[in-house]
């Protein structure tokens, strides 16, 4: 508990695990390593939070989505998932053993819930990058290259209802465009 005290829920959940592998069935343990991986999953999350956002209103019709971010950003949501997971599958082990557990049951509804939220902004994320390039294109307006959406910065400029324009950083900053 000095390490959970400490706010270190990697190694306190690491001691739970020794704990677990000793008693398999012990329902404090369990419950320890569902609330340990929610901490860890809560930190990772927080830290998301204080990075700058991977995408950027620039103006009126334009957006800038820096690729490497957003990719690092999809990586730690998979983190997330994980870690939330195993406290799902702790949860679900207390269950079987004592299923009218109420407050197991709420925190089981608590991550159920998280899981879900994260895995729909996940696939919204994921949705968006494949088919950026049928919206917009896969080659720079300025430059004429190819655009790598998942590792550069890259801006879209709305230049029409219906059309998309998509820019390298550098280009779009290059040719004046300032919206």
């Amino acid at each position: 508990m000095k390490e959970a005290e400490g706010s270190n829920f990697t190694a306190a959940l690491e001691v739970v695990n020794d704990g677990l592998n000793a008693h398999p069935a012990s329902e404090g343990l369990l419950f320890l390593r569902s609330y340990f991986c929610y901490k860890i999953a809560d930190s990772i999350s927080s830290e998301l939070g204080a990075l700058p956002q991977p995408i950027q209103p620039l103006g009126e019709g334009v957006l800038m989505i820096d690729g490497a971010m957003t990719t690092q950003m999809l990586g730690r949501f998979q983190e997330i998932v994980k870690v939330l997971g195993d406290a799902e599958e702790a949860i679900n082990e207390i269950l079987q053993v004592n299923p009218r557990n109420n407050e197991v049951t709420a925190f089981r509804a608590y991550i159920d819930s998280k899981l879900q939220k994260l895995g729909q902004e996940s696939e919204n994320m994921r949705m968006t990058f494949t088919n950026t390039p049928n919206i917009a294109g896969s080659f720079c307006v300025g430059c004429r290259k190819n655009i790598s959406f998942d590792t550069q910065t890259v801006v879209f400029r709305k230049s029409s209802s219906t059309q998309l324009e998509v820019w390298h950083l550098p280009c779009f900053k290059q040719q004046g465009n300032k919206n």
